[in-house]
Parts: structure tokens; sequence; C-alpha cells
């Protein structure tokens, strides 16, 4: 088998079994079996299991940027486009791998060599907003504050929600989208010149 398909194929299993035993329960064995492969096949792809799911969360962060570029394409302003972003990561609430995701971040130390790619996947979502809020300034729809600090306020505004979201019952993802919109709209009249509503 070709690497591309090999690598293609383990990471469809391991999306897979993430999502059945999320992170700490899923072994390296459970993926020999699911894929039928050598566990010095799946090694000679993957590191360990680690680089596996960091590499299912960058392809995850990627399918959301492409979403964020498709909704952005479609709305009319800045704040439509940031309460788009807020609607998309309401409903990322209800992703299985964002579940896994909660479950492996409680295993890294802060002198982890994985929060360098963390931090690359948060930074697709960082760019998103900024850009989107830049754009909101040079129309005068948005106040002239520091780009940055706007930026990491609606990042922590949808981060937070996310993080809270996680820790409620079951929702739907209407009502997750709901709650993240709900807290842009409010961070939006503190930023927009006009009411966004």
């Amino acid at each position: 088998m070709p690497a591309e398909e090999a690598k293609t194929m383990i990471l469809n299993h391991a999306k897979l079994l993430f999502i059945e035993k999320g992170y700490d329960r899923a072994t390296m064995d459970d993926l020999c079996v699911s894929t039928q492969m050598s566990k010095g096949n799946l090694y000679h792809h993957f590191k360990n299991k680690e680089v596996l799911f960091l590499q299912l969360l960058a392809q995850h962060a990627e399918q959301m940027s492409q979403k964020w570029l498709r909704s952005a394409e479609q709305s009319t302003s800045p704040s439509e486009q940031l309460l788009e972003m807020a609607d998309l990561f309401g409903r990322d609430c209800e992703s299985p791998l964002i579940q896994a995701l909660e479950e492996y971040a409680k295993t890294l130390s802060s002198e982890s060599e994985a929060l360098a790619t963390l931090r690359e996947i948060t930074e697709v979502a960082y760019r998103a907003i900024r850009q989107v809020l830049q754009k909101g300034i040079e129309q005068g729809a948005f106040i002239n504050e520091d780009i940055e600090s706007l930026s990491f306020g609606v990042m922590s505004t949808l981060a937070g929600a996310t993080q809270l979201c996680l820790t409620m019952p079951k929702l739907s993802g209407d009502e997750y989208a709901a709650l993240h919109v709900n807290a842009i709209k409010l961070l939006l009249k503190g930023i927009s010149m006009d009411d966004p509503n």
C-alpha cells in the first residue's frame, strides 16, 4: 500500500478509535487490530499516539478553516462573519474529536513539545478572526483598537464558550451554536460602531 494511502487509512481508523474510546483509553494496539497493520508499520508512519492525534486535530482545524472561508464569502458584514464563526465554533462542540481533545489537554505539561503544535492549530482560527476584525476596522464597522487585543478578546470569548459548553449536559448543535453566537453578540456591542442587532 502506498505511504499516503496507508497514512490516510491509519488516520481514519484512529479518528474512530479516539471518538469511541477517548484519548486516554485508545491504544496503538487497538489501532493495530482496527487497521490490521503491524505496530512497526504504524510507528513507521506515526511516531506515537500523540503525533497521530495532533495530526487529526490539524486536519480538523483545516476543515473548520475551510468552513469559515465559505461562510465568510456568503456573509455581507464583518459582524455577520464573526457571528458565523461563533456558530461554527458552537456546532463544533458536538464533535466527538473535540471531547477527546479536552481529555488530551489534561495530559499536557507546560514543557510539552505538543504545545507548539496546538498553538499552530489555534493560530488558524486566530488568523481568521484577525482578518475579519481588520476588515471591520477598515470599513468603520468596529472601533479602531489594537488588532491583537481585539483578536484576543474574540478568540478567548469563543474558546471560553467552547470550554463551558463541553462541561454542560449534552446540548444540541443548535443550542451550542446559540450560546456562542450570543456571547459574540455581547462582545460586538462593545466593539461595534453601530448596534450589531
